[in-house]
């Protein structure tokens, strides 16, 4: 017994010295290497599909309420100056299963630009952009001199004009005629995009503007979708193609989204008023806060991106 080695060196009998492990070649260094960078990018992945992303503000389109930083016609400038905001992707998969149900109206969301925007027509991308919901599936919506109303409720747009920056332009939508009981025009103006392919621009309020037919090629590329979820005319809908402001009723599963910033001058948003309600499946998430720059001006900028107060007044649409 008084031979027996001590614990501590037996321990160190079992062990190889490092001057006799075998040294790796250089195959099996950059598999480790392969393997250490495909587990990093493994988990990356598996954070910003299920569990958080955060996404760059650019453009002016949510003005006062985000900022897309400056130069915005410059995307990387803008990405490096703009607000960056927080994506929580749980609650993106809990809402397509079911669990949390639908967004809200006044939820800032992240979708994908869709097919029949201008903006994807001419440059082929689709790219995701970040909008507001202002009416959500079953909701009865129209817009008067740029007021927003949603089941007969004129939405505050206090939390757009209260700074001072931006007044949304005085716009109707959607401005339709009948004539022999059913929807035959519908007023928009179509300008020219470089690559030749049209774009509409909607009328302002009062003016005298004439209808275009509703089979026209333009007003079925941006508003066929527009024009299929018309509410049921009114009794006393003017019958003798005299244009008036309508409803239209946003299909289940389908969000009417807006930019903040209404104001054409200002570089106005793109959004539902051209190429209608989108899909719930085209939202890649909920903008919850800002998280970046922590302050801008001299102001603290992180906040907490809830959905306006004016939003909760809106009463449920009514059952026809």
């Amino acid at each position: 017994m008084a031979d027996t080695p001590p614990r501590s060196r037996r321990t160190e009998r079992q062990a190889p010295p490092a001057a006799e492990r075998p040294t790796p070649t250089g195959r099996q260094r950059f598999w480790q290497e392969v393997r250490g960078y495909a587990e990093a990018l493994a988990i990356a992945f598996l954070v910003v599909t299920f569990v958080f992303n955060t996404v760059g503000v650019v453009g002016s389109s949510m003005r006062p309420n985000l900022d897309g930083g400056v130069g915005s016609s410059n995307v990387l400038r803008s990405l490096l100056t703009g607000d960056r905001v927080f994506i929580p992707k749980y609650d993106t998969w809990l809402r397509r299963a079911g669990v949390l149900g639908a967004y809200a109206r006044g939820d800032i969301i992240v979708v994908r630009d869709p097919l029949n925007s201008p903006s994807a027509i001419e440059t082929g991308n689709r790219p995701f952009f970040i909008k507001r919901i202002v009416a959500i599936g079953g909701d009865r919506l129209r817009i008067e001199g740029g007021q927003v109303i949603v089941n007969g409720h004129a939405i505050d747009q206090g939390y757009i004009t209260e700074s001072g920056e931006i007044s949304p332009d005085r716009q109707d939508f959607p401005v339709v005629s009948v004539r022999d009981g059913r929807v035959e025009g519908l007023v928009v103006r179509f300008g020219m995009l470089p690559s030749g392919t049209a774009f509409p621009d909607l009328p302002t309020s009062g003016t005298n503007q004439p209808p275009v037919p509703i089979d026209d090629p333009r007003v079925q590329l941006y508003y066929g979708p527009t024009v299929a979820s018309l509410a049921p005319l009114p009794a006393d809908a003017p019958d003798d193609g005299t244009p008036f402001v309508h409803d239209l009723v946003v299909p289940e599963g389908h969000y009417f989204i807006m930019g903040d910033n209404r104001q054409r001058s200002r570089g106005g948003s793109e959004d539902s008023r051209v190429f209608g309600p989108v899909p719930a499946m085209s939202v890649a998430g909920r903008a919850s806060a800002i998280i970046w720059p922590p302050q801008r001006h001299g102001e603290w900028n992180w906040r907490v991106l809830s959905p306006p107060a004016a939003f909760e007044r809106v009463p449920p649409p009514r059952a026809d």
